[in-house]
């Protein structure tokens, strides 16, 4: 019968399944040192498991307690029409972010026994309201798809000691209206000693998806 301990998440430095790039290592560095961080970039960029591997580092290294992970819903952040528990719900939409955990760190039991001491905690949008996460790094995934209001409610969710990764992308934005992205919000704020914003060139999948994307982009 396998020991409980190797369940347990690891303290310290960790090994990880996979290496950052030289770009994402420039990255990491800087959102360690600001509350607010905003990674943009194309499919493959590699920003989302940039995130996942920043969250779970500090996670192993305990300058956060629990990692916070969402992702809006364009269905008007509504999960009540889907059977199940709030996490059987929320299932669907976070798969690309627990895929990104697996593969940055392949050892799903320790995960899952995090997920279940909610060490690792899959918050609904529309349960952020009236919440503040202390001690925490909070990861709003594909957040091209908050509204400019809703962005505004995410930010302010923020408490003490803990770090706040936005990813996204300007061309995957399924909202309604597009010009009420949250994506078009980063300007405003980039120039805040607060905040750090960058946009992620690299390609991490195949070699020929950035013409087709630049391709397709010259069209729309």
């Amino acid at each position: 019968m396998p020991d409980n301990k190797d369940k347990n998440p690891p303290k310290g430095n960790i090994k990880f399944n996979v290496s950052l790039s030289d770009e994402q290592k420039l990255a990491k560095a800087e959102i360690l040192h600001h509350p607010y961080n905003f990674i943009i970039g194309n499919a493959g960029s590699g920003k989302t498991l940039l995130a996942v591997q920043v969250a779970l580092d500090m996670f192993f290294k305990r300058t956060v307690n629990q990692i916070i992970i969402t992702r809006p819903t364009v269905s008007n952040e509504d999960n009540g029409y889907l059977p199940g528990s709030l996490n059987e719900k929320m299932e669907p939409w976070l798969v690309p972010i627990r895929s990104n955990m697996r593969k940055v760190y392949n050892k799903p039991q320790i995960l899952e026994k995090m997920e279940n001491d909610e060490n690792i905690e899959l918050v609904s949008l529309t349960h952020f309201r009236g919440r503040t996460f202390d001690n925490a790094c909070v990861i709003i995934d594909e957040f091209q798809n908050l509204t400019k209001q809703q962005l505004g409610m995410v930010l302010s969710r923020l408490g003490k000691g803990s770090t706040m990764i936005l990813t996204g992308d300007g061309q995957q934005i399924d909202l309604k209206h597009r010009n009420d992205s949250a994506v078009h919000e980063v300007p405003k704020v980039k120039g805040s000693k607060f905040v750090y914003a960058v946009t992620l060139k690299d390609n991490h999948r195949h070699s020929a998806l950035n013409e087709v994307l630049r391709l397709l982009q010259s069209y729309s």
